[in-house]
């Protein structure tokens, strides 16, 4: 009020304090407000392979899902991802029992499959494996019928266990095999894994560090009508 006051005595009139009033409005209804609404980020997707565990094939199976809680975390002395998993599903009491799985990075071609022709539901592959659990449904099958049999990851690498891991699926971008490190977070709807590592595989053995990789992202999938806008997986028959 001093400074309105020399204002109006230094001669500058009603017009200055009123728009001076009016300025000092403005910045207080530009305050930030609290909301309860997340940001609407764009992140990689994944699907997470994980097996049932057993001496050999015919007594484990694997399973996969959607998964984008994913990021790495560290690069030295091991290379750590966190991965975040929904309890209660198939995949969560695979990896809490065997501590390991695959992270495979999806391409846009796992988005539209066989089958998702002109007039179908878009996002076959994705509604099978994040729609569906594989206490209900045979997504192996599902996924063969698609176009994307699941099959063991061979590779020459830095692992020789490669029979004691899940099957993957075709094409990814990239798979990481990852083992768990320490025990999970509990974080209420879900568990955190801190993971280490184990191999990093490609199906392209010219990826370099630069290379901008063509995976698909969940503003894609949002814009495919795939996903809400809450990341689930939207209500249409996968049949």
């Amino acid at each position: 009020f001093f400074l309105c006051e020399e204002i109006i005595a230094g001669g500058w009139g009603e017009m200055m304090l009123i728009l001076l009033l009016s300025t000092l409005l403005c910045l207080c209804a530009s305050a930030y407000q609290a909301t309860t609404i997340p940001p609407l980020i764009d992140v990689p997707t994944f699907s997470l392979s994980t097996s049932s565990g057993g001496d050999d094939a015919s007594t484990s199976s694997s399973t996969m899902n959607i998964l984008t809680y994913a990021s790495p975390v560290a690069i030295k002395p091991h290379r750590m991802w966190s991965i975040s998993l929904y309890k209660g599903t198939l995949s969560h009491d695979n990896f809490s029992k065997e501590k390991r799985g695959i992270l495979q990075l999806l391409r846009p071609a796992h988005a539209l499959c066989k089958g998702d022709g002109e007039g179908d539901a878009s996002g076959k592959l994705i509604r099978v494996l994040g729609g569906s659990s594989g206490r209900d449904v045979d997504k192996q099958a599902m996924c063969e019928e698609l176009g994307f049999a699941w099959k063991p990851l061979e590779c020459n690498g830095e692992t020789n266990d490669n029979a004691d891991w899940p099957q993957v699926l075709p094409h990814c971008v990239y798979y990481l095999k990852l083992e768990l490190v320490g025990e999970m977070i509990d974080c209420g709807s879900h568990d955190v894994a801190l993971c280490r590592v184990v191999e990093m595989v490609s199906e392209d053995d010219s990826v370099y560090a630069a290379d901008e990789l063509d995976y698909i992202s969940t503003q894609t999938l949002r814009e495919m009508d795939i996903i809400s806008e809450f990341g689930r997986i939207k209500d249409k028959d996968i049949e």
